[in-house]
């Protein structure tokens, strides 16, 4: 079996690389195509603060290609599909240190069609048009809405999802009615070619999206109201331990959600003049989930001042708030649920941190303050670089067993530094560099207080 797997990771990095005698993508007819590689170096130091523990430290190749195609069968109605193929080398840590069995050090990376849609344009002659099947959706920055398999690691972001937008032009407005139907992993479909099925998700979702954005109310602002209604559906896995999912070759225990959401919220992306700018969302949720009626509320804002100078430097600074849980209140939650945002939004070392007291990405509980600088260095590189400061509003987690791992004395979590360095040398070559040091404040507990460290280099080749 193991000589099965390594021979399709050989077989996929061999079908990626022949991309590269490919040609820019094509048209022919009604015929679209192009292709890209994803390669990637990780290297993860202290995931779950802890220098002592076996699997702390994380090194690891990620080797991503996709071929995409659409077909036009009208200038009202296409066709579209992407075929991806991820795979992976793990270095550290070795399988004999894995928490739980079925760890691959050679993942032979999963085959499937993270967008399969059809698409259609002025719908009996109307501004409407909709979009069916399996696709990427992001509302607004993401906040809220931008991946649906966040267990997968960024391999996609997809969901399974019916959208109609309706363009109200001469009131500047469109209108976006969305249901998804995700499933908690690749069995249903279009189920992964290669055999496998992989947990995307730790729970059967459902749920409907009506999002308003208008530009013409307020000079140089984009408004958006939306409301979200988001039904969990629990997946439970078979253990030990309980829980446990599966994807990129390493199986981990994560929790199910059940319940039902609702969200009302709005945003507001202004140009207040030549050099300031300011974007704020907000949001608050109802409901029930696991069991606990639900309370939470939560708030992104970012300032920004451009110098408009020949490097085009600009200056930021970034509030959110993320309610907690109040331990005193046993009936109710009042835990912000990052919905379909579970994401690198602004840290991605802090993906491998959040499971201390919640899931992989599920940012929740949190005061940030940040403060940074963007600027065009090159016509062909980008510098960012940012400081946050961290702080938990409650002394809570998600689960008791979880408790151990907070001191219940102070609520900093820590400082976070991350800069990135990223650049395009042409529409077919770009990457980054990003490097990130987070050192852990004393909400955490006494054995969870090492300094972490997170490194990647990516190249991305695109046809």
């Amino acid at each position: 079996m193991k000589s099965n797997r390594n021979t399709l990771l050989i077989a996929g990095l061999t079908v990626a690389l022949a991309c590269s005698t490919a040609t820019a993508e094509e048209t022919v007819g009604p015929f679209t195509w192009g292709a890209d590689l994803r390669l990637r170096q990780v290297l993860v130091d202290n995931v779950g603060l802890n220098a002592a523990s076996p699997t702390a430290d994380r090194t690891f190749q990620r080797y991503r290609t996709r071929l995409w195609g659409s077909y036009a069968v009208s200038d009202q109605l296409s066709a579209s599909a992407r075929l991806m193929w991820e795979g992976r080398h793990y270095q550290d840590p070795s399988p004999s240190n894995w928490t739980v069995p079925g760890f691959e050090q050679w993942y032979s990376g999963g085959i499937l069609f993270d967008q399969l849609t059809i698409d259609a344009k002025r719908i009996g002659g109307l501004p409407l048009s909709a979009k069916l099947g399996r696709q990427d959706i992001i509302l607004g920055n993401g906040w809220l809405v931008l991946d649906g398999s966040p267990i997968d690691g960024s391999r996609t972001i997809y969901f399974d999802a019916a959208r109609a937008t309706y363009d109200l032009e001469s009131l500047g407005t469109t209108l976006d009615l969305i249901y998804i139907d995700q499933s908690a992993d690749t069995g249903r479909f279009p189920q992964a070619l290669n055999g496998d099925v992989e947990d995307q998700t730790e729970q059967n979702e459902t749920g409907a999206i009506l999002y308003a954005r208008n530009k013409s109310l307020l000079r140089d602002t984009i408004l958006d109201g939306y409301f979200i209604y988001k039904h969990d559906r629990e997946n439970i896995t078979s253990g030990p331990p309980a829980n446990l999912r599966v994807n990129n070759g390493a199986p981990f225990p994560s929790g199910s959600d059940t319940g039902d959401i609702y969200a009302a919220g709005a945003r507001a992306d202004a140009k207040l003049n030549a050099q300031l700018a300011l974007r704020a969302e907000t949001v608050y949720e109802w409901g029930t989930r696991n069991r606990r009626d639900l309370s939470a509320f939560g708030l992104n804002s970012r300032l920004t001042f451009s110098l408009n100078d020949r490097l085009k430097n600009q200056l930021h600074a970034d509030f959110e708030y993320l309610s907690g849980d109040d331990p005193d209140s046993r009936g109710s939650d009042q835990a912000f649920d990052p919905l379909w945002g579970r994401w690198p939004q602004w840290s991605e070392l802090m993906i491998y941190q959040w499971p201390l007291e919640s899931r992989v990405g599920e940012a929740t509980n949190l005061s940030r303050l940040n403060v940074g600088w963007i600027a065009q260095v090159h016509p062909t590189t980008q510098v960012l670089v940012d400081y946050h400061a961290l702080w938990a509003n409650e002394m809570s987690t998600r689960t008791a067993a979880q408790m151990a791992n907070i001191s219940g004395e102070d609520d900093f979590r820590g400082h976070l530094f991350t800069g990135w360095v990223k650049t395009k040398l042409s529409k077919h070559v770009a990457g980054h560099l990003v490097a990130e040091y987070l050192a852990p404040g004393d909400y955490y507990a006494a054995n969870r207080r090492d300094d972490s460290f997170f490194v990647r280099a990516e190249l991305n080749l695109t046809w």
